[in-house]
């Protein structure tokens, strides 16, 4: 296990955690997270290499930092403070606290091949089990997005094994491992990622008239629905996260305090 150093500068912390979830870090990563001129970034990527020592080497030909032994280091920034970080940028604010509850486990390895291979258009041989087959199951997915809807992780790509585009959970991968192949087939040609149906919602049915207006008030502004716009292959997971009835007369409240008005123009999108 390499040993991690303890950083105390917030911009530090940032960059491990991008070392750690992306598997590299460079001048124009930096740049790009800080908004620094490339003197600038250099300097702090010297001082994060003196501070993280043994645990990276550098990749003269990539111009970046590595990790020496992705696999035995531990780190302590989740993959959710992870994306919060390189998502906002700095500023986080220390009164508002997120205490929302991941079960999932994503291997930092992991997502760093896979998102590498969605830059580079390439494929990843996977070890992956489904509810459908728990058994883990070798195969070769070309990933395009890595996507985060509610507490879950997945990555839309294509399989070989299926010849179609499927979702993979981030959870469910036991390891993944660079293929040089091309992909054959690009975001372009996903057809249910390219097409975005509309989500029409309104408050429950079985609510009173004045939990309904409470429910309006929450979610929809004050208005009568909401109607989201959202990527066909992910509608599922949307509704789900939500807690959206699509059967209002079986899924009722308190435990489903939204219903959708239009579930069978879903119906095809849905699972």
């Amino acid at each position: 296990m390499a040993n991690r150093p303890a950083l105390r500068d917030h911009r530090l912390r940032i960059m491990e955690g991008v070392l750690a979830w992306e598997g590299e870090i460079g001048n124009a990563r930096v740049r790009k997270l800080f908004g620094l001129q490339p003197v600038q970034a250099s300097r702090l990527l010297g001082e994060f290499r003196e501070l993280m020592g043994e645990c990276i080497v550098e990749d003269g030909r990539a111009k970046v930092l590595k990790l020496a032994s992705p696999e035995s280091f531990e780190t302590d920034i989740s993959l959710e403070e992870y994306a919060r970080h390189t998502l906002a940028g700095e500023g986080a604010n220390p009164h508002v606290i997120d205490a929302r509850v991941d079960l999932t486990e994503v291997q930092p390895t992991v997502f760093a091949v896979l998102r590498k291979a969605s830059l580079t258009k390439t494929g990843v041989a996977i070890s992956y089990a489904s509810m459908t087959n728990p058994e883990f199951v070798e195969r070769t997915v070309f990933p395009h997005s890595i996507i985060h809807i509610g507490r879950r992780w997945h990555v839309r790509a294509w399989c070989a094994r299926r010849q179609d585009f499927r979702d993979f959970t981030l959870g469910r991968i036991r390891s993944a491992l660079p293929v040089t192949d091309i992909t054959p087939k690009t975001i372009d040609d996903d057809e249910a990622w390219q097409e975005v149906v509309m989500v029409e919602l309104i408050a429950h049915r079985r609510l009173s008239p004045q939990q309904q207006e409470v429910v309006r008030g929450e979610n929809f502004g004050g208005l009568e629905g909401r109607r989201l716009p959202i990527r066909a292959c992910l509608v599922q997971y949307v509704i789900q996260d939500i807690r959206a009835a699509v059967n209002p007369e079986r899924e009722i409240p308190p435990e489903f305090q939204i219903e959708v008005v239009n579930p069978a123009q879903l119906k095809r999108v849905l699972f």
